[in-house]
């Protein structure tokens, strides 16, 4: 077994596990973003928590999804030279980012189109 093929091996599945982590964190926000639409639409008040609160969960959703940027694209893009990916994803960032400072529809238009990009990247990633 030639230590260099296992260890690329390592890193490939390693690449792999947090684009699915940030695969799973896009989902989250657009499933946040969604959430004041279900409780209308299902009448469940115990969807409250999470639109009151709605802020803090951005916040925290954001960091994820930053930390899980820092790490995946840059060294991503060192590898692969694919510069598309890397383009995607900062501008899904800088809109999550904008989404923080913006309010009613512009922060839940802004959340969904920066989450989506972020999707497709990390898809992109993925399936490469």
């Amino acid at each position: 077994c030639n230590p260099l093929e296992f260890t690329s091996f390592l890193r490939e599945i390693y690449m792999n596990n947090n684009n699915l982590i940030g695969i799973t964190l896009s989902i989250l926000c657009i499933i946040h973003c969604a959430l004041p639409f279900l409780a209308i639409v299902t009448s469940l008040n115990s969807l409250a928590i999470f639109i009151e609160n709605s802020k803090i969960i951005h916040i925290f959703l954001f960091i994820m999804v930053f930390v899980v940027y820092l790490i995946v694209f840059p060294k991503n893009y060192i590898r692969d030279r694919k510069l598309s990916a890397l383009i995607i994803s900062s501008f899904g960032v800088l809109l999550l980012f904008f989404a923080l400072f913006l309010d009613g529809y512009p922060e839940t238009y802004s959340t969904l189109i920066g989450a989506s990009l972020l999707l497709l990247a990390h898809y992109r990633n993925h399936i490469s």
